[in-house]
């Protein structure tokens, strides 16, 4: 894997030298971070103004979504009448959080409503199974997070009389449904201004219309449902710019200074102190994923709108549940690993498995393989359903490899990073889906994985403003990435395992901790000679790192991650 210095220049020569460093002490942050903010192109006062300290003048008009103005209409309507509605979600993150602010803000307005989510073994989206299945009294459906696909339902809620109103964020791949609204900012004739929100912000923006249709005053409101609308946008790697930004820069500051019942639970529960970016991403959105993929995300929904006095043994159950599940991915992931090695499936094009693997795990099993061996991956159950990554820092598109293979599956779809797939054993085999797999990626360029990092800074020496900075900064994510920074060789250190199963390392720099989650197996490797580092500041109270990447000094530089 090729590292690669972000920008050719150095703040000494950059051709703003003069503006970089006036904007940094006009708004005291190091010119290091002026730098990077940059190369995001925030080079004005007034970008920077927006950008650090947003204000509710950044939340757009909902209404410039198509069809909202009439999905509003028929809502009112039906809480009017007491007609009973039901919200239908996803069993994701996000799709737990569209559904909670939905419920909660119809609730609101006195709307007779409830709300289900399907188990992850019923399949994604509303399905006609779930139509048919639906009382009769049900006379409206919203869904959140999902829909834009579900023509077959459309037509069934259609012949039974139920009206339906689609609430999604995912790329649309054929007609619009036919149902009675459609919003999606996703749609090519969208008039929203922004294109990228994810399930739980078009139910914020939903919300926010029936606030505004109501005469309420939102900016006295939204901070009832902006913990959720973050924690979705973030868990659901949404890019964090425009409105997204906005959304979770008021998120993160509420959840920090007064955050409600069940985030201020849960955070003494994991012992979090200072939430941010990473903090939602990787601690906080994996106990609620947990449930979609290993239980019931119907009773995430319900903690979340439970009573008090329930909540913290119901939360102490998510986090176990969250546990169990990472127990499950590593001991899975272990023994497939074991057979990639002894069977050197390594050495094909697309690292692609079939084995006993519980499905809700198999996307995360497919990331681990493709960051272990900077292969693709495509990681399949013995029911036949399956998960593919591709590489972070390649443009290789691992859904163009399986659109190649489509005469060998029932249904597929994704992107260039990530897709999902299903087949039937009983028409093909998995290797004969394999050998097609390997054809199809011979059309593909893969070109060596890059790693971009802002600049070097030995990491016994990084400043404590430059955290201070980062903090100012947040919220990081897709589209805004914590910077990467370079420490030069590093002769004195000390390595070790931590965790229940010693699955992750520690390496001690002087008084610099930096850890690497998931990476435990790496110990032995680790000798007396570390060269260099690839290193992301982690968390502001603590001030840790994390390690991104590391080349070891054997005979030779070799890359181990």
């Amino acid at each position: 894997m090729t590292w690669k210095q972000l920008d050719e220049f150095t703040i000494e020569k950059h051709p703003n030298f003069a503006k970089l460093m006036y904007l940094s002490r006009r708004y005291n942050i190091t010119p290091t971070m002026m730098h990077y903010l940059f190369l995001y192109g925030i080079e004005s006062e007034q970008e920077l103004a927006k950008f650090i300290y947003p204000t509710v003048n950044n939340f757009h008009d909902p209404f410039m979504l198509n069809d909202l103005r009439q999905a509003i209409t028929r809502v009112i309507r039906a809480i009017k009448k007491r007609e009973n509605i039901l919200i239908f979600g996803d069993y994701d993150c996000d799709g737990i959080t569209s559904t909670t602010i939905m419920y909660k803000g119809i609730k609101k307005f006195g709307g007779n409503v409830q709300f289900r989510l399907p188990l992850r073994s019923e399949g994604y989206g509303l399905s006609q199974t779930t139509i048919d299945e639906l009382h009769d009294s049900i006379s409206l459906i919203i869904t959140v997070d999902n829909g834009s696909s579900a023509h077959q339902a459309m037509t069934a809620a259609k012949k039974k009389g139920i009206d339906v109103i689609v609430t999604d964020h995912h790329e649309i791949l054929g007609e619009h449904p036919d149902c009675h609204s459609f919003i999606n900012p996703k749609r090519s004739d969208s008039t929203y201004p922004f294109d990228s929100l994810s399930g739980a912000g078009v139910a914020f923006k939903f919300i926010q219309a029936l606030y505004i249709a109501a005469n309420l005053p939102w900016e006295k409101h939204f901070t009832d449902y902006i913990e959720l609308a973050t924690l979705g946008t973030i868990a659901d790697l949404m890019p964090l710019m425009n409105e997204n930004r906005t959304i979770c820069w008021f998120g993160i500051k509420k959840m920090n200074s007064c955050p409600s019942k069940v985030f201020k639970t849960l955070y003494k529960l994991l012992k979090v102190s200072t939430v941010d970016s990473s903090t939602l991403g990787f601690v906080v959105g994996p106990v609620f994923n947990s449930c979609g993929r290993i239980d019931d995300p119907n009773k995430a929904v319900e903690m979340i709108l439970g009573p008090d006095e329930e909540l913290e043994g119901k939360l102490r159950d998510l986090i176990q549940l969250n546990k169990l599940r990472q127990k499950i991915t590593l001991d899975q992931f272990d023994k497939i690993d074991k057979k990639i090695i002894d069977n050197k499936w390594h050495e094909q094009r697309v690292i692609a498995v079939c084995d006993e693997f519980h499905e809700g795990i198999i996307g995360i099993i497919a990331s681990r393989i493709a960051e272990k061996y900077k292969k693709p991956a495509i990681v399949i159950t013995k029911q036949g359903v399956g998960s593919a990554r591709s590489v972070n820092g390649t443009s290789f598109s691992i859904v163009n490899v399986i659109d190649r293979c489509k005469s060998y599956l029932i249904k597929y779809g994704g992107h260039q990073a990530a897709a999902g797939l299903s087949l039937s054993f009983d028409k093909y085999s998995f290797e004969e889906l394999n050998r097609a797999i390997q054809e199809a990626a011979t059309q593909e360029a893969f070109h060596e994985p890059i790693k971009t990092f802002l600049c070097t800074i030995p990491i016994s020496e990084f400043p404590k403003e430059l955290f201070y900075d980062l903090h100012l900064l947040e919220p990081f994510g897709m589209g805004f990435p914590k910077p990467i920074f370079l420490s030069p060789p590093i002769t004195k250190f000390s390595a070790e395992q931590f965790g229940k199963e010693s699955q992750h390392l520690k390496l001690q720099i002087k008084d610099k901790t930096v850890l690497a989650f998931s990476k435990g197996n790496l110990l032995p490797l680790v000798n007396s000679t570390l060269t260099e580092i690839l290193y992301v500041p982690n968390n502001i109270g603590r001030m840790d790192f994390l390690l991104n990447d590391i080349r070891l000094c054997q005979n030779k530089l070799k890359e181990i991650i």
